[in-house]
């Protein structure tokens, strides 16, 4: 890497980490407040309710993808007046979006709701009410991104940090609130998540118009900027429709096939995945911007070492926090929650699975978006991910259960990521060879010595707080033992080493 472009990488990274550490903690504690406040009944409710709106999601994905490439595209080039003009219509183009979605979800919506879900009739209210405010976090979700996209774009990692931090602490307000209100605990959780909604678009919109006197908003249209976001969104669409509905359609099948219960097991293990995907963020965040700005820039070579970097450090750094929490999730769980849904342990499980297999191509699927060039690429994911919706529907018609159905879901995953390596050698010039060897091979062998070494122990020694102190240690020191002295070459470990936290910890260690 670059030297001033590897300093920033790693300043981005040390404040996401430490942003990742407070919301992993708070964020967790909130999930077993909550939890208890509702009971699993009114938790699945919640979760199954949630998938209707957003199961609209693709469409606000789609844009998204296009408003943060243009951005940090024309931030490469240095186009300033290009900057603005894509700022004002990606505000214009999702309040626009914002105002469809919210006519959509009232008129489709409500009749699923109604009569399309396995809610007992006695809590139909409570959850309509659930669902209208559901929607209006949703609409504010969608006005956010483009003032996110910005501070991403501009690389204000230490402002993103704050703002999250200052979100899961709101969200845990609302979750004592809940707890202690007299009023139906279902309502007053989706009403208070709109508020905490409401609450971080301002912050996000006050610091756009104070800090970035370069991309501010104007009354402008641009209808070929829109032709131009429509063509990278409709590629773009694809993918995330794929996505969303597979995601969003694991819960309304668990549902018709699985009841409530597993409902709120499956929302306990979106939970936890939410705050691994959190820390995949933490890292992928930080290298995004570079990706797309090497691209731009036409730095090809620190372009391809910069994913070949990436995808490694990615996987290992997931490995390093799922596998002790994947050895130990029973206990894990019975320390967070108490009492949780059987089927929740297994659940996350199977999750991981996926999550691990998405960590390693985030790198491949941000150097797509920085070409421009989606087509191809898209229509090939598209093809390979939805054949999970048919796979799973129809295992579990046959009987098959909910964990089984997870991981024919994380199998699809893999040949996908399995096809995009493949293409990438066609659309970036990937040395497929120097790839699997550098990558692929290089994580195989952690995860093949590190995963069976960590659940060995875990199953000798029990499901204890001796259990989980003895594998977890284990699979941190193999994982970050071999990561650090087997994994990364001479430049990858400089790099890790400049990150504030993880450096002081190497520099403690290898001294």
């Amino acid at each position: 890497m670059a030297g001033a472009d590897s300093v920033r990488v790693a300043k981005n990274t040390g404040y996401l980490f430490l942003r990742m550490i407070l919301v992993l903690i708070v964020g967790l504690y909130t999930s077993r407040v909550v939890l208890r406040a509702l009971g699993f009944t009114d938790f699945g409710i919640y979760n199954v309710v949630g998938s209707v709106v957003v199961f609209f999601g693709f469409l606000r994905l789609a844009l998204t993808n296009a408003t943060y490439r243009y951005i940090v595209y024309a931030l490469g080039t240095g186009d300033t007046t290009g900057l603005r003009r894509t700022y004002s219509m990606a505000i214009n183009c999702h309040v626009i979006l914002a105002a469809a979605l919210l006519v959509i979800l009232e008129a489709i919506g409500i009749p699923v709701v109604r009569s399309g879900l396995n809610i007992p009739p006695e809590r139909l209210p409570a959850a309509m009410w659930a669902y209208q405010f559901s929607i209006l976090t949703f609409v504010f979700s969608i006005l956010q991104t483009p003032f996110n996209s910005n501070v991403i774009a501009h690389e204000k990692m230490n402002f993103y940090a704050l703002v999250s931090i200052v979100e899961v602490l709101l969200k845990l307000g609302l979750a004592f609130i809940v707890a202690s209100t007299g009023f139906d605990k279902l309502i007053m959780y989706a009403m208070l998540l709109t508020a905490s909604a409401v609450i971080v678009f301002l912050f996000y919109v006050v610091y756009c118009k104070i800090r970035f006197k370069d991309c501010v908003f104007e009354f402008y249209w641009d209808g070929k900027l829109v032709k131009e976001f429509a063509s990278y969104s409709g590629w773009s669409l694809l993918v995330n429709a794929a996505d969303v509905s597979i995601t969003q359609l694991i819960s309304i099948f668990f549902n018709l096939f699985l009841g409530v219960i597993a409902n709120a097991a499956l929302g306990i293990a979106n939970q936890v995945i939410g705050q691994l995907n959190s820390f995949m963020g933490t890292f992928t965040q930080a290298f995004d911007p570079q990706i797309i700005k090497s691209y731009a820039s036409g730095r090809k070579d620190y372009f391809i070492n910069l994913i070949y970097s990436t995808s490694k450090i990615t996987f290992l750094l997931m490995l390093f926090i799922c596998l002790p929490l994947a050895a130990n999730i029973d206990f894990v769980l019975r320390i967070w929650l108490g009492d949780y849904p059987p089927d929740a342990p297994v659940f996350i499980k199977a999750i991981i699975v996926y999550v691990l297999i998405d960590s390693f191509q985030s790198p491949l699927w941000q150097a797509v978006h920085a070409t421009g060039k989606l087509k191809v690429h898209q229509i090939l994911m598209f093809c390979v991910k939805i054949l999970a919706i048919p796979a799973m529907f129809f295992a579990l018609k046959l009987g098959a259960d909910g964990a089984t159905a997870l991981l024919i879901w994380a199998a699809v995953n893999l040949v996908s990521a399995v096809v995009r390596t493949i293409y990438m050698k066609t659309l970036i010039g990937l040395d497929l060879k120097k790839y699997l060897k550098e990558v692929v091979l290089i994580i195989s062998f952690v995860a093949v010595i590190a995963v069976p070494t960590a659940f060995l122990l875990s199953n000798w020694l029990g499901s204890n707080l001796k259990s989980f102190l003895v594998s977890s240690t284990a699979a941190v020191l193999i994982v970050g033992g071999l990561t650090y002295f087997v994994a990364l070459n001479s430049k990858e470990r400089e790099i890790l080493a400049s990150l504030p936290v993880i450096g002081r910890v190497l520099k403690f260690v290898t001294r």
